[in-house]
């Protein structure tokens, strides 16, 4: 099977990463001990069971599965679990936090490990999130890079369906499927979790990154899948004979975040006034075209995801009100001066937005200015916020715990932006100590409204990856983040 897609992975070390084109690779071939499923709950992968937990709940015992082959030949064991672990909490930003509460991780048993934790904490959830994961892989490629980045795929040894062959680096990489891989036996019929082994022998990864040229050539044959169609090229569909149209929805949330540590966003009375002066539904059509590939939703995390999903304290989001605006203007100290709104036009649905919300934002009072730069500019400007007051982007849905959400751990775009040792805090940590998933909902109900009284950051809503299937390829729609080639059927 070949395959376009528009970004060079950076990486393909996963809890290094948490980029987009590194999860697509790397979910192909690594794993975690839990994974999530359909419903978005955690459920054993490379673990053989839940763990047992004590009563204080400060100890999780691990059951390994004994029938896991690295795609080395090598059996996952204890220790191999114990170095991964180890090295997650050292270099992954969901890592880190998470192991903030881990007082120790030691292999009690050839296929058994034991966490002791300094705080309750929701250790199978923490540990099945796709971005920046816990990926097991063997002890002495652990112990061979340590810190550093794994950049040899060669070295990239996993335990997934596919395995990695060959990267070529602004080029293509290549996957070869693994034959001595074994599902888990959890009940998993969607999600990370449900993964099978594939059917095609080898799927070959291109790096395209002219939207039209990728359309235009899986349109012509060249390849099977072509994936990032921006929703600018949707009306060519139809009349195509050999592809068609895919949609995995939701697939990233979109938002305008603010620079609340100066003026004037550091008035909580400006931030709203903003929010007012948004109208979602007219800023969606503009920046997505079709109705096909975005919904309207101001939750943090989108519908359909569990106890992470909650409808309270969004009563404001798609209700513009530019009286009430001006009106919060006027009582502000916002005096008028120009606000630097940061964008590129590397990505049609952060620039369209860019520029419909800065025309919104004028007709309400604010004084804006777009300044648009090069996407690597963009990016290496997001830790300096004397050179903007706002910029859009997206999140994936695949922070799967709020702790590792970068709206709301205070680790982006800068550091202490937002939930730094404030009430937003202190509410992600209750989250995580809470005994049952009933508290964890209620919880979710009281962050999402304390972001909403907050307003660090306004949403625009939930857009759907758009994707170009030949007519020859059934590639089922998964239920998060991105399609994974195990799910790949000729027909």
């Amino acid at each position: 099977m070949t395959v376009a897609t528009d970004a060079e992975p950076p990486t393909f070390d996963w809890p290094q990463s948490t980029a987009s084109a590194t999860q697509l690779g790397a979910i192909q071939v690594l794993e975690t001990l839990y994974a999530l499923d359909e419903d978005y709950a955690a459920v054993p992968q490379l673990a053989a069971d839940e763990p047992d937990v004590s009563s204080d709940r400060l100890t999780y015992t691990i059951p390994l599965r004994d029938d896991v082959s690295f795609h080395d030949g090598t059996s996952m064991e204890a220790d191999d679990v114990v170095a991964s672990l180890q090295r997650w909490g050292e270099v992954s930003s969901n890592g880190g936090p998470f192991f903030e509460h881990v007082d120790t991780v030691e292999a009690t048993g050839t296929h058994e490990v034991t966490l002791k934790l300094s705080a309750p904490y929701d250790v199978e959830r923490a540990l099945a999130v796709p971005i920046a994961a816990a990926a097991i892989m063997p002890e002495e490629t652990v112990a061979k890079y340590g810190k550093d980045i794994i950049d040899n795929v060669a070295d990239i040894i996993g335990t997934g369906p596919y395995r990695f062959t060959e990267w070529r680096k602004g080029r293509a990489y290549e996957l070869a499927r693994f034959g001595d891989y074994e599902p888990a036996n959890n009940g998993a019929s969607g999600g990370l979790a449900a993964a099978q082994p594939g059917t095609y022998e080898s799927v070959v990864v291109n790096i395209v990154q002219e939207a039209s040229t990728r359309f235009q050539s899986t349109a012509a044959g060249q390849y099977d899948v072509g994936l990032s169609i921006p929703g600018d090229l949707y009306g060519q569909f139809a009349g195509q004979q050999r592809i068609e149209a895919q949609t995995i929805r939701p697939y990233y949330s979109q938002y305008l975040l603010l620079d609340t540590s100066e003026p004037p966003f550091d008035d909580p009375k400006v931030r709203r006034a903003l929010a007012l002066a948004l109208d979602q539904s007219k800023l969606a059509e503009a920046t997505y075209g079709s109705k096909d590939l975005f919904t309207l939703n101001g939750a943090i995390y989108p519908s359909g995801m569990g106890v992470l999903s909650s409808e309270e304290g969004v009563s404001t989001y798609d209700s513009p009100d530019i009286a009430q605006a001006k009106a919060l203007l006027e009582d502000s100290d916002y005096d008028g001066q120009t606000l630097t709104f940061m964008t590129s036009q590397a990505l049609s649905q952060i620039y369209n937005f860019s520029v419909s919300a800065a025309q919104q934002l004028e007709a309400a009072g604010f004084s804006v200015e777009l300044d648009v730069t090069e996407w690597a500019t963009m990016n290496g400007r997001y830790t300096q916020p004397e050179s903007w007051d706002m910029f859009s982007t997206a999140f994936g849905i695949g922070y799967s715990v709020p702790s590792s959400h970068l709206l709301l751990n205070g680790s982006f775009p800068f550091e202490g932006w937002y939930a730094d040792d404030d009430t937003m805090s202190a509410l992600v940590d209750e989250w995580h100590t809470a005994r049952s998933d009933s508290e964890r909902g209620k919880i979710m109900d009281r962050i999402q409204t304390q972001f909403y009284t907050d307003q660090p950051a306004v949403k625009l809503g939930d857009y759907s990856m758009l994707n170009a299937l030949s007519t020859g390829v059934s590639l089922d729609e998964v239920t998060f983040y991105l399609p994974t080639w195990w799910s790949a059927q000729p027909r």
